[in-house]
């Protein structure tokens, strides 16, 4: 099976250090937010990865940027949100926020990551239905982080027999983010690969 190497380009937020990554709305217009992102995307691209994931973006104003900053580097991109429910961090619909995906010719990808398992549920199956591309979904381990206590806390919901849902609903690319280790990861290809 062909291995691919992907370069990730996260959201202007995890710069600032503040937790507004998983906010968005960071007070910038979609131009400086391009220009923010392009400079760093051009080194990416010239290490020649195979693809560029935009991911952990948690603004559809954020997305809109990335996507003027990928074009014509050559490299194909997916663009992942962070999401609560059905809309972004920053709370815009996810059926309007993956829209501009659709018609970016050089997104091969869309869907979500950096959030809890319930949520990717339904986003997996919009991001399909509105762009018609195949679909990335790595959430969490379900746990939620305390920001004051600086701790994650809750427990674990992430179950491997969820990813069969994903599969059917258009994830093509299925894995974990934060909280989720090699065990699980481990679990989710003896899932798919059992149906």
């Amino acid at each position: 099976r062909p291995l691919w190497v992907a370069a990730s380009a996260g959201p202007y937020g995890a710069m600032l250090a503040d937790g507004s990554e998983y906010r968005g709305r960071y007070g910038r217009t979609v131009g400086e937010l391009e220009r923010f992102h392009r400079p760093r995307l051009e080194v990416l691209a010239a290490a020649r990865p195979d693809v560029l994931a935009l991911e952990t973006v948690p603004d559809a104003d954020e997305a809109r940027a990335l996507l003027r900053a990928v074009r014509g580097l050559g490299v194909p991109a997916w663009l992942s949100y962070t999401v609560e429910g059905a809309r972004t961090r920053a709370g815009q619909p996810l059926e309007e926020a993956f829209g501009p995906a659709a018609d970016a010719e050089e997104v091969i990808a869309v869907g979500v990551n950096c959030c809890a398992p319930e949520d990717a549920d339904a986003a997996v199956a919009t991001a399909a239905r509105v762009t018609g591309k195949p679909v990335v979904v790595y959430p969490n381990s379900g746990e939620t982080w305390d920001a004051g206590a600086r701790a994650w806390t809750g427990r674990p919901s992430f179950h491997p027999e969820r990813v069969t849902r994903w599969r059917a609903a258009g994830a093509r690319l299925i894995g974990g983010c934060c909280r989720v280790g090699p065990e699980t990861v481990t679990e989710i290809a003896r899932t798919l690969a059992a149906r």
